[in-house]
């Protein structure tokens, strides 16, 4: 199975991204307006790092609106939020914070009381900007995503293929060449310039360096003549989590940053991600996967205070479902603060909780909590063998009725009701009731040559006896 992956609301800001760019192609023609940020002095020429890209724009720490409400977690490459207000009134606040950060606006921006969008340059990066009406008349979802520092258009192209548009955000082509061939031939120029593949779906290729991803589409264009076109986007992502060889189903979403992937072999990626992390500064905080919630889990930091986790969080389709988290150090201590904040409220619950069960334990114990019965044996009973429910005895021959008379008359006087009664000379019942559910049963044998024996049993009460 090939590697697959996806980019979380990639697919959604692609087309952004390309009506942006055809907005562009068919105001001003097919010349290439890239913005020129690309060639200043401070640009950086090789595809950016997280780090290098966060010192130009970290979105994490980007200002928000007031009230404003991130649906995602921030990160570096991507801001996510809900805001009270306009379409207008919330595209001047982003546009305004980044032309104060040294943005340049580019050409083409639209806004309207349905939608915003705009691109931004700085230093060879472009940053995509869009606002929309949310639900309710006044709520607004505010989307910043940087595209990176990899222009679409200086991305390799195969010989022969033609330009169609080659813009800030997407750069299109075609070409005489079959599919297979054209595919082939773009991952090839890819891998020679040091990019790595990063997984594929459908009829896109992924390719990853350092903190930039670049999507290589190559699809058959049956209303050009079966012509082949070729489309290139970019996108930064928040956190360059390395993908080992050979896995399958490759999935990367940047909110927030997670990479999964299957494999059949865990001990490999075990293996990978310690020898590979290793290299980059990275430390397990052991030596070996652990159960964490029930899943193997291995955890790696930086001298930076970010994690990676490690999980192999289940099965799919027969093999190993792997994840690999990241979370920054601003992550880690918010997280670590709210549960800080968190902690008197938690601890007051628990022992709220704990009051309470050892209150309903108390009241059940109560309920449970039976009598005790004083029972005042005959003198001349023998062989007494006793539990907190039950007495036996005996007494001798001819003697027993006239014994459980005498018990007879103590459960009487104690208030006992009697229920039944059968008393003869040779054996004998006694039934007696009181309160919540107690009962004693008092039975008797006299066969005139063995000795007597009498039975007390009781339901409820706990017997005390005595001569």
């Amino acid at each position: 199975m090939d590697n697959v992956v996806y980019l979380c609301s990639r697919t959604v800001m692609q087309k952004l991204c390309v009506s942006c760019a055809l907005c562009c192609f068919f105001g001003c023609g097919a010349k290439n307006r890239a913005a020129d940020a690309a060639t200043s002095a401070d640009a950086i020429k090789t595809p950016a790092t997280v780090e290098q890209a966060a010192k130009i724009l970290d979105l994490s720490t980007f200002p928000l609106m007031d009230g404003a409400k991130p649906l995602e977690l921030p990160q570096v490459a991507n801001l996510f939020y809900l805001a009270t207000g306009d379409v207008k009134t919330a595209f001047e606040f982003n546009r305004k914070a980044l032309l104060a950060q040294g943005w340049k606006e580019l050409p083409n921006s639209s806004v309207t009381d349905q939608s915003g969008s705009a691109m931004f340059s700085r230093s060879g990066f472009v940053v995509f900007v869009t606002v929309t009406p949310h639900g309710e008349p006044g709520s607004v979802q505010v989307r910043l995503l940087n595209q990176g520092n990899v222009k679409p258009g200086k991305l390799p192209v195969p010989p022969n293929a033609k330009p169609v548009y080659v813009g800030d955000s997407t750069a299109m082509y075609e070409t005489e060449a079959a599919v297979p061939a054209t595919v082939d031939a773009c991952r090839n120029l890819f891998i020679a310039q040091g990019w790595v593949p990063y997984g594929d779906a459908g009829d896109s290729a992924v390719f990853k360096q350092n903190a930039n991803l670049a999507t290589a589409t190559v699809s058959s264009a049956p209303a050009k003549g079966g012509k082949t076109t070729i489309q290139y986007t970019t996108q930064l992502i928040s956190a360059d989590i390395p993908a080992p060889p050979n896995v399958e189903a490759l999935r990367y979403v940047d909110e927030p940053p997670e990479l999964t992937f299957t494999t059949a072999n865990q001990d490999a990626i075990v293996d990978f991600y310690s020898k590979t992390l290793a290299t980059a500064g990275w430390k397990s905080t052991m030596d070996k996967m652990v159960d964490v919630d029930e899943k193997p889990t291995m955890i790696f930091r930086n001298a930076a205070k970010e994690m990676l986790t490690l999980a192999a969080t289940g099965v799919l389709s027969g093999k190993h479902l792997f994840s690999v988290r990241f979370q920054s150090a601003a992550e880690i201590a918010e997280r670590d603060r709210k549960r800080k904040e968190a902690a008197p409220k938690l601890r007051a619950a628990a022992e709220a909780k704990a009051a309470q069960e050892a209150k309903e334990a108390a009241e059940l114990a109560e309920r449970n909590k039976v009598p005790k019965v004083a029972v005042t044996l005959p003198a001349d009973a023998k062989d007494v063998k006793q539990t907190k429910d039950a007495i036996k005895f005996t007494v001798g021959k001819g003697k027993a009725k006239a014994a459980v008379e005498s018990l007879r008359t103590q459960f009487r006087d104690a208030g006992w009701k009697e229920d039944v009664a059968s008393l003869e000379r040779m054996a004998g019942t006694l039934l007696f009731s009181k309160g919540d559910g107690q009962r004693v049963n008092i039975t008797y044998s006299d066969t005139g040559f063995m000795p007597s024996e009498v039975s007390v049993s009781a339901m409820r009460v706990e017997f005390e006896a005595a001569r």
